[in-house]
């Protein structure tokens, strides 16, 4: 697992809290947005980056509560898995970002 610094970011969905299929973890699914580049006269040029990233247990229960549009600091976890289809011989990448702590601005 990867610390990553903390961004601002803009909040643009949150999903519900869920279980996992054992019952033993709570998380929570929430996009965030980086807003694209503005030039100098406040014109935006550049694309926004979304982010879908997932809040676990106790961040879960530690953040506050967030909506769409809201605003915030997140320092986020970046993981990254390696899996091998043991049936195909294939192989799969899968790159999550956890968030680590999450506050209103």
């Amino acid at each position: 697992i990867m610390l990553l610094p903390e961004h601002k970011f803009l909040v643009d969905k949150v999903g519900p809290t869920e279980r996992t299929q054992d019952g033993k973890h709570e998380f929570q699914t929430i996009v965030l947005i980086k807003p694209g580049y503005t030039n100098e006269f406040g014109e935006k040029v550049g694309i926004d980056d979304e982010y879908e990233c997932r809040a676990w247990n106790k961040t879960l229960v530690e953040m506050p509560v967030i909506k769409h549009g809201d605003k915030v600091n997140v320092v986020l976890n970046l993981q990254g898995r390696k899996w091998i289809d043991k049936d195909k011989g294939d192989v799969y990448y899968r790159t999550e970002l956890m968030i680590r702590k999450l506050s209103l601005i």
